[in-house]
């Protein structure tokens, strides 16, 4: 039986069950073999200060928005990096 197959017996299946309880165990079941499935495809590429994972996801998300605003020019020089220094 192929994957898609299989995926269709089982929506056919669900459509099936009134039990709202045992919905919610399957949706807790499917929820937490996602949550560990994510780092195979979303790696841990570093720790934040306090501990938190950072994924490689959120990096690059983090890291486009960063290029984007320097295109906007929003970006200190290394002169005014150096005048701001001098104040602390």
């Amino acid at each position: 039986m192929s994957a898609a197959q299989i995926r269709a017996e089982i929506d056919s299946y669900l459509d099936q069950v009134k039990d709202e309880n045992f919905l919610k165990v399957v949706h807790l079941m499917l929820n937490s073999y996602v949550k560990v499935q994510e780092p195979e495809n979303d790696p841990i590429i570093g720790y934040e200060i306090d501990g938190t994972a950072v994924h490689a996801s959120t990096a690059r998300k983090e890291f486009e928005a960063d290029i984007e605003a320097a295109r906007r020019g929003e970006y200190i020089t290394l002169e005014d990096l150096e005048k701001e220094a001098e104040t602390w």
